[in-house]
């Protein structure tokens, strides 16, 4: 995808650091079941939307939401809840929804992005479709949906990241990790989930051999 580089400047205009309060949230927390739930821990902020749903292939999820023009009916979540108020002092723009996930690089660098997580527990051993992307009043960038099967008693993490594609242009893409605690660390291990693309017939899954020889067939054609 193809973005004027006017949205990374947007976004480092607005890119102060502010400081955020963990607030446990009892009632996810206690959904948490290590032998059939798993844990996603996700990054948002005033200019970052998304959110996940459940049970859904790229192509059930995406096309009927288009056919229902409504995400919320077929089960769609919202990562992050606003608040009432104005940006950035609303309650929800300085506290993090935590529910005991490892604590992760980006998550301890919170305070000094714009940017805030939520955390939430999902099924395990169903498909799952993450969905992030950028979007303010100057500009937006739609990173591709992923989808992925959780397994049981896993904690995962994804962000939306900016890059460049050339002088004049920019995209974003979800990047996913697993987080494993071994001998008191926190290791981030790649999560290499398949991606939604989207075409004339609506919604598609791609693996990410195909998303990544698609990606280097546009960095060169837009040299």
């Amino acid at each position: 995808m193809k973005t004027p580089l006017l949205l990374l400047l947007a976004i480092s205009l607005t890119g102060c650091s502010s400081t955020k309060i963990d607030v446990r949230n009892e009632a996810e927390a206690a959904k948490f079941n290590p032998t059939d739930t798993a844990r996603i821990r996700l990054f948002t902020g005033d200019s970052i939307r998304g959110g996940f749903a459940v049970g859904h292939s790229c192509e059930s999820f995406f096309n009927k939401a288009n056919e229902d023009a409504s995400k919320a009916s077929i089960g769609w979540k919202d990562a992050h809840i606003d608040t009432p108020g104005l940006y950035p002092w609303r309650e929800s723009d300085s506290r993090n929804f935590v529910i005991g996930i490892p604590a992760s690089k980006a998550s301890r660098r919170i305070n000094d992005t714009t940017q805030q997580y939520d955390e939430h527990v999902v099924p395990a051993n169903k498909p799952l479709i993450i969905d992030l992307y950028y979007w303010n009043s100057a500009a937006s960038c739609r990173a591709k949906p992923v989808t992925f099967t959780p397994e049981p008693g896993r904690d995962y993490e994804f962000n939306v990241e900016m890059y460049k594609i050339s002088t004049f242009s920019a995209g974003c893409v979800i990047k996913a990790r697993r987080l494993e605690v071994i001998d008191g660390t926190t290791m981030e291990l790649p999560l290499l989930p398949n991606f939604c693309v989207f075409g004339p017939t609506g919604g598609r899954t791609v693996s990410l051999q195909d998303q990544l020889e698609q990606t280097l067939k546009n960095a060169e054609a837009s040299k």
